[in-house]
């Protein structure tokens, strides 16, 4: 849908209609599902290292057109700009530095977005509210509670959501859960995760000015709108664009990144997206930088309603399954057993050559239907991890009813402010 065009694009034009008419909502989905040849107007909120990948895998969707890019840091948005000039070859995409005026970008009909963890909330329930579906990173949310938010933001307003957990959409990983649902192991005794330790600190300017700089940010950055929910912190060089992730504040360290990789796939193998584990253990390790907060090392098992124990470390890397016959191990590039014969276990109608992960959310866009990683799936596998920082910052094993999202016999734990909402809706 080109914005520039002065007629009503045609899936606006039936939203409308179907609105005005008072049609039940599937008539609406069904309206809504427009021609395969339609053009889907995209815009991109958050334009750093992710944001712009992201972009690029959109940008080499047929059918797909990116109109406008959004990031509080100027310096972002034009270097992103650039990249969707250059490929279309003209200066028509435009530049906005507040996401909230990009959500009224005339034909819009989707956003990526790949912000950092404690905005992720605010932006996806205003992206639902103004009617967009949402390409979104994970972890879903940066606190328990506005993850539920969230979700209740895109079932009211019937948003097509995909999380960027790729693995989903990875050969090899898609291999490992049709190996395990075809009964390859036999009865499954361990279920084991492997995420990364450690904490990658990047300079970002020179440590003898970082006094220097606090509480004045440059004039290229919106500070206020980078902090957008959490209030009353000074700007700190050592923060934007990249070490956010390591200030519990902002984002959780590897484990709340790689939560929604390979915790997920182990969940989505085992039919627990729609759940969680009704017990949280956890121990964690604190780094030796003297600013971030984040665990560099830790460990945390999760036991769920029918009994399973499912644990996550940071000395190894993947999932792995141990059972009857032996095991089987997946990481990226890898798919390994303990016989290699089991490896060839696999269904007969298994898909071979399925859409890639961006495909698969445009795919979903046109037909309404549920994406390979959906907003439920990413919640529970987000809310695992948080579950677990709760765990390790009280020193005490956490009691959760994932039915209800609450935690049972501990007013200290229901406190913390991961399993909070810093957003009012």
């Amino acid at each position: 849908m080109n914005p520039n065009h002065n007629h009503i694009p045609r899936r606006r034009f039936l939203a409308t209609t179907a609105a005005a008419l008072g049609l039940a909502p599937m008539a609406y989905l069904r309206a809504q599902q427009g021609s395969p040849n339609d053009e889907i107007a995209m815009g991109i909120i958050g334009c750093g290292g992710q944001g712009t990948s992201n972009m690029s895998n959109f940008l080499n969707i047929k059918g797909v057109r990116v109109v406008a890019v959004c990031d509080v840091d100027s310096n972002q948005a034009a270097k992103a700009k650039a990249k969707v000039d250059e490929f279309y070859k003209n200066t028509d995409c435009k530049v906005y530095r507040h996401y909230s005026d990009l959500l009224q970008h005339s034909g819009l009909d989707v956003v990526s977005m790949a912000t950092p963890d404690h905005l992720h909330a605010r932006i996806g329930i205003d992206a639902a509210n103004a009617g967009k579906d949402i390409y979104g990173e994970k972890p879903f949310t940066w606190g328990l509670a506005e993850g539920r938010l969230l979700i209740d933001a895109l079932t009211k307003n019937n948003r097509v959501w995909q999380t960027g957990c790729w693995q989903r959409s990875g050969g090899e990983f898609r291999r490992f859960k049709a190996l395990i649902e075809n009964d390859t192991l036999g009865k499954i005794t361990r279920f084991e995760c492997g995420t990364p330790s450690g904490m990658i600190v990047k300079q970002h300017v020179p440590a003898d000015q970082v006094a220097s700089m606090i509480g004045k940010p440059p004039e290229t950055l919106d500070w206020a709108a980078w902090c957008g929910p959490v209030k009353n912190v000074a700007f700190d060089p050592r923060l934007h664009p990249f070490n956010w992730r390591w200030k519990m504040t902002f984002g959780g360290g590897l484990l709340l990144d790689w939560v929604g990789h390979h915790v997920d796939i182990a969940m989505w193998t085992l039919g627990l997206d729609g759940t969680g584990p009704v017990k949280v253990e956890a121990t964690g390790e604190l780094g030796k930088e003297e600013y971030f907060d984040s665990h560099v090392n830790y460990a945390y098992q999760g036991t769920f309603a029918d009994g399973r124990l499912l644990e996550v470390r940071s000395d190894f890397g993947g999932t792995k399954f141990t059972g009857e016959n032996g095991w089987i191990h997946v990481d990226r590039g890898k798919l390994e057993a303990s016989d290699r014969e089991m490896l060839r276990n696999l269904p007969a109608d298994f898909d071979t050559k399925p859409a890639s992960h961006y495909q698969n959310f445009i795919d979903c866009v046109r037909s309404r239907a549920l994406t390979v990683a959906p907003a439920e799936a990413a919640h529970r596998a987000a809310s695992f991890g948080q579950l677990a920082i709760v765990a390790i910052d009280s020193m005490q094993p956490l009691n959760w009813d994932p039915k209800v999202e609450k935690v049972l016999d501990n007013a200290e734990q229901a406190r913390h402010p991961r399993l909070g909402a810093r957003i009012a809706v």
